[in-house]
């Protein structure tokens, strides 16, 4: 991380070799069955197919390892050739991890997962501040806690901050690696001393340096003695804001923090390929198209920030963070503007007219009805997006977001990624706008497919939200394909044994086959709560579901 993301349009196409055995069949309807059966494209030469595998592993010495997905195919034959669907990269071995302090009580301090359905978290009888699933996870995360929990019993009643305990973690790792070298095999995709620093950059930030003098007088007081030296910590310091993430539940409720030294290799786009799907640390790196391979460390990318939003507002916080300007696919493609656009002064006309937050004020004419928006109209519709919150959150007022809402709806487009926001925030946080749910969701759902790739979770549950609305006014017809392109996107995004992808495949069936279920029955498929294991043949095979406890369906006995 930390790197500037690449031209692709300079790099030069990988080649995706493909068996046509293993290539999935286009699916045409909400019924999932083929409407015409073309015949399929003839294999192509073995010769051809044995050069390109060749060309793939020199670009990528990556994928001669035995995690790769070509490392076992029979150069011949080809025998063993993966889908590029199936191609997961999975990081399991993070160089450290930690559970933020207002989710301790919730998930373990190892796995990072919610306890067995009935079960409590265990706290460690020392300290009594970290829980674990079970005596297990709590051994193998002694050689980790072992050296924070007499810290933690030294410092108390006072609670470090979580990125205070976070960075001693780090530097316990640091020392570990100095003194007995990588036993455990956290630099086996990446070493750390090849981290990228941004040193220079942020001696220059005035806000990240005195965060940085607040953090280390935390430190002190934590490590007391064992504190290193300034100048050391302020290397690590660094290389931990540019290379770390963050860890969700793939619903989205961030839990964690992780610095996994194999997932910081991956560039940065507005316009990912890969998607991270999080089993509590463990992070599966997931090809959101056919052409792309996570094993390619060249043509893979991810996005570090939240891409549901303008040019302006990812520039920006790309900037503040990491320190690079990006020029990505997306940030280059002039088309992202519209997620900027006013409306047109004429009240009758819904054409967008096209402009950005930091664009130069000018009068714009509609190209539509030639009614022309005068500079101070532009300026006051460029002042709104800059003056809104830059996120919005479950806990704001209701009220004042309406407010602010009401005021830049006056100027803004429907297809304005602000209003999107807002819509879906005054949702989130009532459960209901006043009007035209359906008609505010599917406008939520187009302006989400012009931010996030094809097959990303967020236009998934967006669709989920939509057969969520259209159960609720008893209109299950309607909804029938929604159900079936989010059964989709959560088959590439999240995987086949995915509970997502289970639980919507049943919502799906359910409601195609007018299965006689209640509207909570469904509702409870449509709630990801967390990613516990669900018995598919549960939930398709019986009368009702067993075992539904807080809208999460159980596996049957």
């Amino acid at each position: 991380m930390g790197k500037k993301n690449n031209d692709k349009s300079k790099d030069k196409k990988v080649e995706e070799v493909k068996s046509s055995e293993n290539e999935k069949p286009k699916e045409n309807g909400t019924n999932g069955v083929s409407k015409s059966n073309p015949e399929p494209a003839p294999d192509p030469p073995l010769e051809d197919l044995n050069e390109n595998i060749k060309k793939i592993i020199e670009q990528d010495p990556l994928l001669s390892s035995k995690d790769s997905p070509i490392y076992n195919i029979d150069p011949k034959s080809f025998k063993g050739l993966q889908s590029s669907y199936e191609r997961v990269r999975l990081f399991d071995n993070p160089f450290a991890t930690i559970v933020m302090n207002n989710k301790v009580n919730k998930y373990c301090s190892h796995c990072m997962r919610l306890p067995e359905r009935g079960k409590e978290l265990q706290h460690c009888g020392a300290c009594a501040f970290s829980k674990y699933c079970d005596k297990d996870c709590q051994k193998l995360a002694w050689k980790t806690h072992k050296n924070e929990c007499r810290r933690l019993n030294g410092v108390f009643p006072n609670l470090p901050l979580t990125e205070v305990m976070f960075l001693s973690r780090v530097i316990d790792k640091v020392i570990f690696l100095e003194e007995c070298g990588d036993k455990f095999g956290w630099e086996k995709q990446r070493r750390w001393a090849d981290l990228m620093t941004h040193a220079d950059d942020i001696k220059k930030d005035e806000v990240k340096m005195e965060h940085f003098e607040k953090v280390y007088t935390k430190m002190c007081v934590f490590r007391k003695d064992e504190m290193i030296p300034k100048e050391r910590f302020f290397e690590i310091f660094c290389k931990v804001s540019i290379n770390s993430h963050s860890i969700h539940t793939n619903a989205g409720d961030e839990i964690g923090i992780s610095l996994d030294l194999g997932i910081s290799i991956y560039d940065h786009s507005c316009r990912p390929n890969c998607s991270m799907v999080f089993d509590g640390y463990r992070v599966y790196l997931r090809p959101l198209s056919q052409e792309i391979s996570p094993f390619d460390t060249k043509h893979s990318f991810i996005s570090y920030i939240d891409v549901g939003r303008s040019r302006y507002q990812r520039r920006k916080e790309l900037k503040m963070k990491w320190y690079f300007d990006c020029n990505c696919d997306r940030c280059k493609d002039t088309e992202d503007d519209v997620l900027t656009s006013l409306r047109c002064p004429n009240k009758e006309c819904d054409e967008p007219l096209v402009t950005s937050e930091d664009a130069e004020p000018v009068m714009i004419g509609c190209p539509k009805c030639k009614s022309v928006a005068n500079e101070d109209y532009v300026k006051k519709g460029q002042e709104i997006m800059k003056n809104l919150p830059f996120r919005f959150t479950m806990d704001m007022d209701v009220e004042e977001t309406k407010k602010m809402l009401n005021e830049a709806i006056e100027y803004l487009h429907p297809m304005n990624i602000y209003i999107c926001r807002m819509q879906t925030a005054v949702f989130h946080i009532t459960g209901k706008l006043e009007d035209k749910m359906p008609e505010m969701q599917r406008q939520v759902y187009e302006n989400y497919k012009r931010c996030f790739p094809k097959m990303d979770r967020h236009n998934g549950f967006q669709l989920i939200n939509i057969v969520r609305t259209l159960v609720q006014k008893g209109e299950r017809k309607e909804a029938i394909p929604y159900a079936y392109d989010a059964m989709c996107i959560f088959e590439i995004c999240f995987g086949m044994e995915h509970p997502y992808y289970l639980q919507t495949i049943a919502l799906w069936t359910f409601l195609d086959k007018e299965i006689n279920k209640t509207d909570e029955e469904l509702y409870s498929l449509m709630s990801f709560d967390d990613n516990r294991l669900v018995n598919i043949s549960a939930l398709l095979g019986t009368p009702t579901i067993p075992g539904l406890d807080n809208a999460n369906p159980q596996p049957s006995e």
